[in-house]
């Protein structure tokens, strides 16, 4: 594919290292910064910049002014909407990871606040020994991601069961507005002893910056609630033979808010997560269980159970759901897990072993290893999230769009699972996993090889083009249903499905922070002027 590279760069980016003297300024490994998972622009970023602090950052922003550049955030790049590679030959790269200071652990007034590049395995690891938690606490891959990323774009996982995405855990922010002031919002934001023990003083302006993709400013400090850690945990897996059986009962479990995380995935899934596995993979997996468990005694009953679970239940269940509950006592953790398994059994479940739950508790963020297939295949990862009395429906269109594309789908190979989470009392998430041959982007290579061995397969444009339309097919089925999205990006269609004033409202917010448009142009809000340049190796943004 042809890159678009900037007319005198090197002469730019010279200009740019006499103005922002102090701050580290990158010229290496562009083709990195012009993809994400599934994206890649056509256009390499001019440079890539690391701020330290806040201060940094609003030199960063005053420069970009000066000389017309246009600012994409980024924490570890490990999302697959397109939200922060480049739109314009004139985009620099903004590092937040080096921001990576905790701030202020305060457990009487139950808060901590962070620096935006603190990854959430660091925050997990300052919080050991506290007694208290964010009832949001990270996703998978938050070995690496970070928290104002996450928070940029929207996450769910560990506690989304019933406490919401990582937006709901949020008190307060600080925020680097398009012309370069710091905004304060929540009650940090008073001229009287100013603390960020809470959001909801007025309006709610924390809300505002919260899953904008970046488009209303860089975030460089976040405050978020905490929770007492929970004293007891249950674990349980469960396979179904029917879908519409599992939905509802995940609906079930967030509506009656029992399990902190609840997920399924479908039986092609489940068997390729456990392939991924090695020996000394399951070593480390009982090493960590036994390690994670309250007492000596029952890690080592925790460990053996996993040990005798092994690999080869997959080979017979069904769709497959786990469960964890938590307590401040074990009876209060074990009576959550017993109401689920009343819920499951109704709809014809059977409980079958729980090494995936266990392992994943034990070893919440493990390296990133599932980029690609076990076999090399690239993968496009996409969701909604939908009301619980509409899962079954948009669960049966998702199938229905990929029968509408049989043909394809033959021709090419492609296939697909899907991860299936309670999102909250009220929603359940759909993300379907659609695999193709294809080459890794230098994304890919980044993590993988820091994860160990891994297979590739050369490039394939024509399964690249099928699958790019597929997905197209798939997003607007579920906009039609009424779906919501996180990692907004470029990928969702947020403004073109707004009601007018809504829209415009948004629209206003953005000319009121970002009156310039330097930031994450595209995102939210599409802008023609960009749109041809974010066309990937996976095909055109829809």
């Amino acid at each position: 594919m042809a890159v678009t590279t900037p007319i005198k760069a090197d002469q730019i980016v010279e200009r740019l290292r006499d103005r922002l003297d102090g701050i580290e300024i990158s010229t290496r490994d562009l083709e990195l910064y012009r993809t994400d998972i599934f994206y890649e622009s056509s256009y390499l970023p001019l440079a890539v910049v690391s701020p330290r602090n806040a201060a940094d950052v609003q030199r960063i922003v005053k420069a970009a002014l000066e000389f017309d550049f246009s600012l994409a955030s980024r924490g570890a790049g490990l999302s697959y909407s397109g939200g922060y590679i480049p739109s314009n030959e004139r985009t620099l790269i903004v590092d937040t990871s080096g921001m990576n200071r905790i701030v202020e652990i305060n457990v009487e007034d139950r808060y901590v606040t962070v620096e935006a590049g603190v990854t959430w395995a660091a925050l997990h690891d300052a919080l050991k020994g506290t007694g208290v938690i964010p009832p949001f606490w990270g996703t998978f891959s938050g070995r690496h991601a970070t928290v104002g990323a996450a928070l940029s774009q929207g996450a769910k996982f560990y506690g989304s069961g019933f406490r919401g995405t990582s937006a709901e855990t949020v008190i307060g922010l600080k925020v680097v507005t398009g012309e370069g002031e710091v905004v304060t919002t929540g009650s940090a934001s008073g001229i009287h002893r100013p603390t960020p023990f809470y959001r909801n003083y007025g309006p709610d302006l924390t809300g505002m910056f919260l899953s904008d993709s970046g488009a209303f400013g860089i975030k460089v400090e976040a405050t978020l609630q905490l929770v007492p850690a929970a004293e007891a945990v249950e674990v349980a897996s469960f396979s179904f033979t029917n879908v519409e059986g599992l939905m509802r009962s995940m609906g079930t479990i967030g509506a009656e808010a029992l399990a902190t995380e609840s997920f399924a995935l479908d039986p092609t899934s489940v068997r390729g997560r456990m392939s991924r596995k090695s020996v000394g993979d399951d070593l480390q997996a009982l090493k960590s269980v036994a390690t994670a468990a309250s007492s000596p005694l029952k890690g080592i009953k925790d460990a053996v159970s996993v040990a005798v679970g092994g690999r080869g239940f997959v080979d017979n269940v069904g769709y497959l759901l786990n469960c964890i509950t938590e307590g401040r006592t074990p009876p209060e953790a074990l009576s959550r897990m017993e109401r689920i398994r009343e819920i499951v059994r109704a709809a014809g479940a059977v409980e079958t072993k729980n090494s995936i739950p266990r392992v994943m508790r034990a070893n919440p963020f493990p390296e990133v290893s599932g980029l690609l297939t076990p076999t090399g295949k690239r993968i496009n990862w996409l969701h909604t999230v939908v009301p619980n009395s509409r899962a079954v429906e948009c669960f049966n269109e998702t199938e229905a769009v990929y029968r509408r594309h049989s043909a394809e789908i033959e021709r090419f190979q492609i296939a697909w699972g899907y991860f299936l989470t309670t999102n909250g009392p009220s929603g359940v998430g759909i993300e379907t996993l659609i695999n193709w041959s294809d080459a890794p982007l230098p994304i890919h290579d980044h993590y993988m090889k820091s994860a160990g061995n891994y297979v590739t397969k050369p490039a394939d444009p024509g399964a690249r083009a099928a699958v790019a339309i597929i997905t197209k097919d798939i997003i607007r089925r579920w906009s039609e249903l009424g779906g919501v999205h996180l990692q907004i990006g470029k990928k969702y269609p947020y403004s073109e499905t707004r009601e007018p004033a809504t829209r415009m409202l948004v629209e206003q917010f953005k000319q009121l922070v970002d009156p310039h448009g330097i930031f994450n142009p595209g995102n939210l809000l599409p802008q023609a002027a960009e749109a041809g340049g974010v066309a990937a190796r996976a095909g055109a943004l829809p």
